[in-house]
């Protein structure tokens, strides 16, 4: 089996743990599928609370536009944020426009690289249609977006729109083949380095039932298209599309059913291209996970893909816990074709509180994304919080972000396991007065910034899946300053110290952290707990060049992941150890 050993651990941890709760934690035994809200489905008839998306809010960003349809998508996140060449940014996203008349399309806006928005205030509309929606983006070489997505009336379901100029919003429209037994829906789409166009979809199956996931691609800019072709068969929206940025490899990467039976357990499949344009469906694809007994953790839906500048595929996912029936406790982790290692970025925390529902397709964290640097990856997603709950009854997100700089082997940002970008609590909010922040998604490309679309929506829940009232909610462009802790100057590591793994790890109450000063230096040692808490000062003080270990007596701490940050001169460097009592 390929998994990794920590991740071996990580599931041992889960059934040995003495603070994991078997009740408290568990989601209520599941009768049947989750919808999956497709092309012509309506707005909530929830009641709806204006809630003035200009008005000043505790989350942060730049306003690109408005929805009332706060959900956008159903599983994996994909792309609707594009970073060009010049530093501009385009972005697109599923409005939904008028509570009453039930109205949904697909806008566009753009940002150039001074900061200016061309386009009217609050974007343009795409989609021609009431009913489009479920959009991802990407873009040319000659930085003009490529808009996917899906509208539920003939003659095209899977539209791609291509613009004419680079932010002009001026679109001519393609109509790529979308039909295996059944229509397909939901596009996720990929433009390679030599212009070639990938999108993939999945079929509009009934409820629970397997659904039919095709590929086609073209070489023309969308005036033509190859044969639309089966790739797979999945339980759950969850594909991405993704290509390197170094090389012609295009790869496929989704959760591929155990069984069939249900929609919790699945594996983390992909299938690559060398090229961009041959593929092997039938004896190509590669199953990272091979989940099966006496395993308990499971993927679900949500998963992101990248290709780093090394030309390294690298996949996150949420893994849920999954016996007798589906838990709370998720674990988002990591998967890289450089190392062929499965580890663990964090894990939430056990507990839940019965009457504060994440919502449908969601997981404690969920929604991801991932971002390459070409010398660092770094991962954005939605975290919920069991203490910061509308009055209806939903956890308000936050957007958080880490990264890492040795291929997601560890992962930090600055001192701490992540961070959050938004932090914007509205506990015991009402219908119109949340701040929860949800359904981001990162450019794939990193310049000295993160560059963000998220939505903050105004009642936390999904409206389309009758969770919470419709509000009037932002679409935000969030730019967040990449960390320097341990990157620093363009992701140098260290120059002035050395941070080993301790040893032993994992370990049962006392580990050896070991480092070398190459000059004499101020250090500071400290540990920290997953949530980011400080645990632990285990130095803090001048010392000597030379090679330095210090024990950590863990006695008076609970079994979990705990990182270790080491800062001298400026320099900084974080590594991951485990704990199991």
């Amino acid at each position: 089996m390929k998994k990794a050993l920590l991740f071996l651990l990580i599931t041992i941890f889960v059934f040995i743990s003495p603070d994991f709760g078997y009740t408290a934690d568990r989601i209520a035994r599941v009768d049947g599928p989750t919808a999956i809200v497709g092309g012509n489905d309506r707005l909530s008839q929830a009641p709806y609370y204006p809630s003035a998306p200009g008005m000043i809010t505790q989350s942060p960003g730049e306003i690109v536009g408005t929805t009332q349809y706060d959900y956008q998508t159903n599983g994996s996140t994909g792309n609707r944020v594009v970073l060009d060449s010049q530093g501009g940014k385009h972005f697109s996203w599923m409005n939904g426009l008028d509570y009453n008349a039930g109205m949904r399309a697909v806008y566009f806006n753009y940002c150039d690289a001074s900061g200016e928005w061309p386009l009217p205030e609050g974007g343009q509309p795409i989609s021609d249609q009431n009913g489009a929606g479920y959009v991802q983006i990407g873009l040319t070489s000659d930085d003009r977006a490529i808009v996917g997505y899906h509208q539920w009336l003939e003659p095209d379901y899977v539209v791609l729109a291509v613009d004419q100029v680079s932010g002009f919003g001026i679109f001519n429209y393609y109509d790529p083949p979308d039909m295996l037994i059944q229509r397909c829906f939901w596009p996720y789409v990929t433009v390679d380095r030599n212009d070639n166009i990938h999108i993939i979809s999945v079929e509009n199956a009934g409820l629970g039932e397997p659904q039919a996931m095709g590929y086609t691609m073209s070489d023309d800019g969308g005036a033509s298209w190859s044969r639309f072709t089966q790739v797979d068969t999945l339980m759950v929206i969850s594909p991405n599309v993704v290509a390197s940025p170094v090389s012609d490899k295009v790869a496929i990467v989704y959760t591929h059913p155990l069984d069939f039976v249900t929609q919790w357990n699945n594996d983390i499949y992909y299938v690559e291209s060398e090229d961009g344009l041959t593929w092997d469906f039938a004896n190509g694809k590669v199953n990272v996970t091979e989940y099966g007994s006496p395993d308990s953790l499971f993927a679900y839906t949500d998963l992101a893909a990248i290709y780093d500048h090394n030309d390294n595929l690298n996949i996150i996912w949420s893994a849920q816990w999954v016996t007798d029936s589906v838990y709370y406790r998720t674990f988002l982790l990591h998967y890289s074709t450089g190392s062929g290692m499965i580890t663990e970025i964090l894990q939430t925390p056990s507990e839940w509180v019965d009457n504060c529902s994440f919502g449908v397709w969601n997981r404690p964290v969920t929604k991801m994304s991932l971002a390459a640097h070409p010398n660092a990856i770094f991962a954005v997603y939605t975290k919920f919080d069991t203490t910061d709950c509308s009055l209806g009854g939903f956890a308000n997100g936050d957007i958080y972000a880490t990264s890492s700089v040795d291929g997601g082997a560890t992962w930090a940002w600055n001192e701490l396991p992540d961070t959050n970008l938004t932090n914007s609590p509205s506990p015991n909010c009402a219908a119109g007065d949340c701040d929860s922040d949800h359904w981001s998604s990162a450019a794939d490309k990193v310049d000295d910034f993160l560059h963000i679309i998220y939505i903050n929506d105004k009642d936390a829940g999904g409206v389309p899946q009758d969770e919470g009232a419709v509000t009037d909610n932002p679409v935000l462009y969030l730019k967040i300053p990449v960390p320097l802790v341990g990157i620093d100057d363009g992701y140098s590591v260290p120059t002035t110290f050395a941070l080993s793994q301790n040893y032993p790890n994992p370990f049962n109450a006392r580990t050896n952290i070991e480092f070398e000063l190459l000059e004499n230096s101020r250090v500071k040692l400290s540990v920290y707990d997953i949530t980011g808490a400080k645990v632990a000062t285990l130095i803090n003080g001048e010392m000597d060049a030379g090679v330095h270990s210090i024990n950590w007596s863990a006695d008076n701490v609970a079994s979990g992941v705990y990182y270790y940050s080491l800062k001298a001169n400026g320099e900084g460097s974080t590594r991951k150890m485990t704990l199991l009592k």
